[in-house]
């Protein structure tokens, strides 16, 4: 975990003048245990707690023991008043995915998602969030996927071509496109910096954007998938082909 190390004195002095020739802030740079071992666990005293995440609550793994300076020095930088955790994804505790995912029945296992809003794929094309820097070439010049959070990037298709997209295959294996992406105000904030402006790229994107009947009042952009085998594998470079195209009706958590 990185973010923009916070200083006093002369190191703040020094971290300003790192800034202003090098165009970046200094970070700190923190390791987290990606899969704690058992005695990892217990030296340090972490604890499986019940977290909420819309209408669940799944059990997961209390990392903070190990980050107390950290998270106190995140929610400085991010001006949170409530205090900051750190959580691990309880493998055994995921969620089912169901709204606009296919069930069971019809692909042979019920989605799972971990701390995801409600899918577990999130892509995003390229073209298209080009189309709304275009437009805010005066306000956020460097718009780019990251302010987006997706997990597949796409580069190729016309922008928005995705908006139509039902079934694809990304190199070997296949997805359902379960519906696009009603934008949050997420994307207001810098996706390294932390820096939240005031009104977009959420004002652009709803002056053009509300496209789905199924959330009229927010802005689409990115699309949700699902993959229809429980295993699958994507690379950089893989080819993504669209087997079936046809219309979306967002379905609310």
């Amino acid at each position: 975990m990185s973010y923009p190390r916070q200083s006093n004195g002369l190191d703040a002095v020094i971290d300003r003048l790192y800034a202003a020739f090098t165009g970046s802030r200094l970070e700190k740079k923190v390791a987290i245990p990606f899969n704690p071992t058992s005695a990892q666990i217990k030296n340090n005293g972490y604890k499986m707690e019940r977290m909420t995440i819309w209408k669940d609550h799944p059990m997961a793994l209390n990392l903070s023991s190990s980050f107390s300076v950290e998270l106190q020095e995140l929610q400085a930088l991010l001006n949170v008043n409530r205090p900051l955790a750190l959580f691990r994804v309880a493998n055994e505790h995921e969620r089912e995915v169901f709204r606009d995912a296919p069930r069971e029945g019809q692909v042979g296992y019920q989605p799972l998602v971990g701390f995801a809003d409600a899918y577990p794929l999130h892509t995003m094309n390229v073209a298209s969030v080009e189309d709304v820097r275009n437009r805010l070439a005066d306000t956020i010049p460097d718009l780019g996927v990251l302010r987006f959070r997706p997990n597949i990037v796409i580069e190729g298709p016309a922008a928005f071509d995705e908006d139509a997209w039902k079934y694809v295959r990304i190199g070997k294996f296949e997805y359902y496109v379960a519906c696009r992406t009603a934008r949050c105000l997420l994307p207001n904030v810098h996706p390294t910096s932390g820096v939240k402006h005031p009104a977009e790229p959420d004002r652009t994107l709803k002056s053009y954007r509300r496209i789905d009947a199924g959330s009229p009042k927010d802005a689409c952009l990115g699309m949700q998938m699902v993959p229809a085998s429980p295993i699958c594998s994507i690379r950089v470079g893989d080819d993504i082909e669209v087997l079936r195209t046809g219309e979306h009706i967002y379905a609310p958590q």
